[in-house]
């Protein structure tokens, strides 16, 4: 069980107490930061209604690697393959 303390994807961070009982403070994004992910999520959501054949896989292709990265910087290791995260 995990134990979050606070706001997810805030600009004041959260902590939260892993299975273990040790306590985790996660730092908050720049408002810039946020507002560029957000961005890049709409522009991936808006690319699944291209009916262009193509035209989504390279919107996609283009944005993906920049959210990736974005969410690594902020999440590290909390963020591993086949995590899910709801923006």
């Amino acid at each position: 069980m995990i134990i979050i303390i606070g706001h997810i994807g805030s600009d004041a961070g959260y902590t939260y107490i892993d299975s273990n009982g040790v306590v985790h403070h996660v730092p908050g994004w720049a408002p810039e930061q946020m507002l560029e992910v957000r961005a890049a999520a709409s522009v991936l959501q808006s690319a699944m209604e291209f009916k262009t054949p193509g035209m989504t896989e390279a919107t996609v292709s283009a944005v993906h690697e920049f959210v990736k990265e974005q969410l690594r910087e902020t999440f590290g290791e909390q963020l591993k393959e086949g995590a899910v995260l709801i923006l």
